[in-house]
């Protein structure tokens, strides 16, 4: 064998085998001139023998040199060695998502982070006109960086023959195979988003959602039971999460996610709100949170306390700007008039005095304080009889000092010392969208996305079946489509930023023009 360790094929050497199968084997290499390490697939079928088989290979090594993707294995290089095929291609160090998920459970964000990766991949390839046919967790490498490299496209064009009958298939492959594809029909991207759906049951749940003793077993059901929901196996599964994994296992293509990017993109608002949630003392929170729920169903006690104790405040806090002023034009008006009434003019005679009823109630007619007149004979004044009492309270107008704003009397507080302590200028915020709401919102635009997406397909169908005829599309439902796509964009933005009504309301519009494209569809 001239594949052996320690041999030089070409200018590669052969440092070890990675792994190995019914048509070839993977080793690990060294470029001899770039001393770059790389992974180096081998057909051991003697090319000239096996045609078929040749083809095929050649069908996988010209399917990967057109790929270009940081979520798939990098293609370098083929050639012939010694009448057999040979491709070099970018080594992957880390482990499958087969290895980790037998050694312990996954978290459910390192979960969410692998599978939207491996749909980032399906959907560059799927743009590419590539279906990858052969979804697995072994197919699946995570770099020790957690970035995610999809493999093997060995399948990727192989449509000339039953895939049941096809060399090399494995249990494996069939327990992650669409119905479609079971059946040995022309498959298409819905094929690959059911394998990843089987993929992302068996990562959450920690079985595969359909297991039995023997293949026919298996390929009865992947073709005719539904699976038990994954929230039934593992009940800390969201229950948005949930839906999206049964809604990629629908037996029917057209009730799944349409596209890689549709399943992608839901995934990610599930994804979003596991990283809100905080999971320890070390987590980075990135995202806003919302109130927690117990403040919700807060009594309405602490609410009245709380607008009590702002009224209080409010209260004391205006006396005590009014109440000086008061006192100071009382006191002032009055003294102004009792000195004016007491000083001579300089031989004139003075002015009978006002009654005492005037000399307290006449402050009220000016508005401002008037300054007291300097007495031109001060014993005259210091002996003249008192002002009256004020009928308020027991203090002389005359022995009450002077009140200016920078020595304001202390007022009497009738709060109590615990209700004053509390916080006077944060304002009670109404709460927010229960986390239940969101989830309920989420998972209703999540199924209406699916069938906005299976709308989409039909329209697209329908605009090249006239095209064809050198006709277009009617302009009414050309509009009802964009106007379904604008509402479901602004439904997304809303429940991005928690809110609640405005995202119902784009959903309740959206979910209108659905309902119309669908009827015109007769579905």
């Amino acid at each position: 064998m001239p594949f052996e360790v320690g041999h030089v094929a070409a200018d590669y050497e052969i440092l070890g085998l990675l792994g190995k199968g019914g048509m070839g084997r993977v080793y690990r290499v060294r470029n001899v001139i770039s001393n770059r390490i790389e992974a180096m697939k081998v057909l051991l079928a003697d090319v000239a023998a096996e045609a078929e088989l040749g083809d095929r290979f050649v069908g996988e090594i010209r399917t990967l040199a057109r790929l270009d993707h940081p979520n798939i294995a990098k293609f370098h290089t083929a050639f012939k060695y010694e009448n057999q095929l040979v491709m070099l291609m970018e080594l992957v160090e880390g482990f499958t998502l087969s290895d980790r998920s037998k050694q312990e459970g996954i978290p459910l964000d390192d979960v969410l982070s692998y599978v939207t990766q491996t749909l980032s991949a399906l959907s560059y390839a799927h743009q590419s006109g590539v279906i990858h046919r052969d979804i697995k967790p072994s197919n699946i490498m995570v770099t020790p960086h957690g970035v995610v490299k999809l493999m093997d496209f060995g399948i990727a064009k192989s449509t000339l023959e039953p895939l049941l009958t096809r060399p090399g298939t494995t249990m494996g492959s069939m327990l992650y195979m669409s119905p479609e594809q079971v059946r040995g029909m022309t498959v298409d991207a819905r094929s690959d988003i059911y394998s990843v759906g089987v993929l992302l049951y068996e990562l959450t749940a920690g079985r595969r959602p359909f297991e039995a003793e023997n293949t026919y077993a298996i390929l009865e059901a992947q073709l005719n039971t539904n699976p038990q929901p994954p929230i039934e196996v593992n009940q800390a599964l969201p229950k948005a999460l949930n839906d999206i994994i049964m809604t990629a296992l629908a037996k029917e293509p057209m009730q799944r996610f349409q596209t890689a990017d549709a399943f992608r993109n839901a995934l990610e608002t599930v994804r979003g709100r596991s990283r809100a949630v905080p999971q320890g003392p070390a987590q980075a929170i990135t995202e806003p949170l919302r109130p927690p729920l117990p403040l919700q169903k807060t009594s309405k006690r602490g609410l009245w306390m709380a607008l009590g104790a702002v009224a209080c405040v409010c209260v004391l806090a205006g006396g005590a700007i009014v109440l000086p002023h008061f006192w100071k034009s009382a006191a002032g008006g009055s003294k102004a008039r009792l000195v004016k009434q007491e000083a001579p003019s300089h031989g004139t005679a003075s002015p009978p005095a006002q009654p005492a009823s005037t000399l307290v109630n006449d402050t009220s007619a000016q508005s401002t304080p008037v300054p007291a007149a300097a007495p031109a004979n001060p014993e005259a004044a210091s002996s003249h009889k008192r002002a009256p009492e004020f009928h308020s309270d027991r203090i002389r107008a005359t022995d009450r000092p002077p009140i200016t704003k920078e020595a304001a009397p202390p007022l009497p507080s009738p709060v109590p010392q615990e209700i004053q302590s509390l916080p006077q200028t944060a304002p009670v915020q109404p709460a927010g969208p229960s986390q239940a709401e969101l989830d309920k919102a989420s998972e209703d635009l999540m199924k209406l996305h699916a069938r906005a997406d299976a709308v989409k397909d039909s329209l697209d169908r329908l605009r090249s079946q006239n095209a064809a005829s050198g006709l277009g599309l009617r302009q009414d439902i050309v509009a009802s489509a964009s106007r379904m796509d604008s509402y479901l964009q602004a439904a997304d933005h809303a429940l991005q930023s928690n809110t609640l009504d405005a995202a119902r309301k784009d959903l309740d519009r959206a979910e209108d023009e659905v309902n119309k494209l669908e009827t015109f569809f007769g579905k």
